[in-house]
């Protein structure tokens, strides 16, 4: 079995690509769900009540991830307090679903890939990059942000550099789809190959 990370930052077309690679034959293991499933955790979400405040927390009492990321976007240090409540418990349901998934391939999409350390347990990271402009674009269509609160969104997200990957794709989209369809194919095959060839 590989495992194959897909990571990217927001609105660059990471996960267009991930589902691309499922629909061809791969486990995809969706980062951002297991980010939701975390938030869920009470204790996860006391933890934020007490270092961001109830207003943190929507009345049906859940997580309020609208107001949270306005937050957290625009204040590093804010994010950096985020991260550490939430991390620990993502990264054992991370885990947790690599050790269930059974497939010649598994992907992970996840933006946090590097951050969490799990670029180096990877047999593969495909990194998927747009222009800003294009980020910007893309996030205000899919979510309905003005553009301000578009361009804080982008611009507050940062990703460390991959550590030393035993492989490396990169992936350009420049907002032509059938383009980045083309090239995701281009790079499953890649995949495909290594995960049938005979394993020393």
């Amino acid at each position: 079995m590989l495992r194959i990370g897909v990571t990217g930052l927001m609105a660059s077309g990471k996960s267009t690509v991930a589902r691309r690679f499922e629909e061809r034959g791969a486990i995809r293991i969706d980062g951002d769900a297991l980010g939701w499933e975390a938030l869920r955790i009470p204790a996860v979400r006391d933890r934020i009540a007490g270092a961001f405040g109830p207003e943190a927390i929507a009345g049906d009492g859940a997580v309020d991830r609208v107001r949270l990321g306005a937050v957290v976007f625009a204040d590093r240090a804010a994010m950096a307090r985020l991260d550490a409540i939430v991390q620990p418990p993502l990264l054992a349901l991370v885990r947790q679903s690599l050790d269930e998934a059974s497939a010649p391939v598994v992907i992970l999409d996840a933006a946090m890939l590097a951050r969490w350390g799990l670029d180096r347990e990877m047999d593969g990271v495909v990194e998927v990059t747009a222009p800003e402009p294009v980020r910007i674009a893309r996030l205000r269509a899919a979510r309905g942000y003005g553009a301000a609160e578009a361009e804080r969104r982008v611009r507050g997200q940062a990703l460390p550099p991959l550590a030393a990957v035993k492989r490396h794709w990169l992936i350009v989209n420049d907002a032509d789809a059938a383009a980045l369809r083309a090239r995701a194919d281009q790079v499953w095959s890649e995949i495909a190959s290594l995960a049938s060839a005979p394993r020393p």
